[in-house]
């Protein structure tokens, strides 16, 4: 689906008030993991539990513990961006009336303001469970960690000067904070309206967080519906067991390539599977996929390219191909599609299927 038609997509669809789950509620008993039927779950009344989630991942993990005991509302588009995510006046009730609400802070504003505004403790915060990662990316922090020691040693080179340097610095320290204060306000001008806060997050690319949440999910469903409190424990043990298999075969998988393993993507949302599997992502953009990049920073791009030997550029079918073409056109390489997950773009691939498929085509890209 070409990207510059999501938008309208996405708009008649809040309209109407339908998400990817064929825009109706749909039980999740098919797969036989959640055991118990629907008329057996705890919902307030006395049937399935009413879950809503925001995208893929997270309604892998319902799926996969709640099982049959569940009722599931996604609210995301298969193919849209679900950062830029519109609910209905039907689908924010959904929210407020939902038995319990799987959020991101921060990733989805329509949806944070629709919890805020819902009845309480009706929603697992994902930040509270896992150890999130900043939103600036690793990349910006460790350039900031080497600016921090240079000063360091600066600062420890100069303890014995005169009053005079030590006053000048003191002043040199202020206009760096004034430049630091304009460069915020720059940055937040650019992501005004679509600000993800501190966190990044796309915490979804670690199978071991994932595990985490699954575990946090199956307690809150077993506080919800007690009599299927030992169906969600098995469920969440047994899907623990399937993602640390995962991992361990993809940890074998991306130390087949050696070297900085560096990979550049439309957008940064590859933060987690770096830090996990030690490699290197270069996002075109920020955490936010509608942010521009500048000039600059794809002349900046297209040294990289050439100085660490990359011949992938990768998209994403929820953002815009066409800056990543671009460059990857101006530097004589190929593209390549790389799935986020933030939605279920095919159906017959699940989670682990596509964590595969991405690991592959970034494999062969430093073969």
């Amino acid at each position: 689906m070409p990207f510059d038609m999501t938008p309208s997509r996405r708009s008649v669809l809040a309209l109407l008030g339908l998400g990817s789950g064929a825009a109706v509620l749909a039980s999740c008993g098919s797969n036989g993991e959640g055991g118990g039927g629907s008329s057996d779950g705890g919902g307030s009344g006395g049937g399935a539990l009413d879950i809503v989630t925001s995208n893929y991942p997270m309604t892998y993990l319902v799926t996969a513990i709640g099982g049959d005991r569940v009722t599931l509302t996604d609210l995301a588009t298969p193919g849209a961006d679900p950062h830029g995510l519109e609910l209905s006046v039907q689908q924010t009730m959904a929210v407020q009336e939902a038995d319990l609400v799987l959020q991101i802070p921060g990733y989805q504003l329509a949806l944070d303001d629709a919890v805020a505004s819902g009845k309480a403790d009706n929603a697992l915060d994902v930040s509270g469970v896992i150890e999130m990662l900043p939103s600036d990316g690793a990349e910006h922090d460790h350039d900031h960690g080497d600016d921090h020691d240079e000063h360091d040693h600066d600062e420890h080179d100069h303890d014995h000067e005169h009053d005079e340097h030590d006053h000048e610095h003191d002043e040199h320290d202020h206009e760096d904070d004034a430049h630091d204060d304009e460069h915020d306000d720059h940055e937040h001008d650019d992501h005004e309206g679509h600000d993800h806060g501190p966190n990044d997050p796309h915490m979804w690319h670690d199978p071991l967080r994932m595990a985490q949440v699954g575990e946090a999910l199956a307690a809150k469903l077993g506080e919800l519906d007690p009599e299927g409190a030992e169906t969600y424990q098995q469920a969440a043990a047994d899907l623990r067991t399937e993602l640390e298999e995962l991992d361990a075969e993809l940890t074998e998988l991306y130390q087949k390539s050696s070297g900085e393993r560096t990979f550049i993507t439309s957008h940064a949302a590859y933060a987690y599977l770096a830090e996990r599997y030690d490699l290197h992502q270069v996002g075109i953009a920020g955490v936010d996929p509608e942010t521009e990049p500048s000039p600059q920073r794809l002349l900046e791009l297209e040294e990289l390219i050439k100085a660490e030997g990359v011949d992938t550029i990768f998209f994403e079918t929820t953002a815009s191909p066409k800056v990543a073409q671009t460059l990857a056109d101006n530097a004589g390489v190929a593209s390549e599609e790389l799935d986020n997950l933030e939605t279920q773009l095919d159906q017959a691939k699940d989670y682990p299927a596509v964590m595969r498929e991405n690991a592959n085509k970034l494999v062969d890209s430093w073969s």
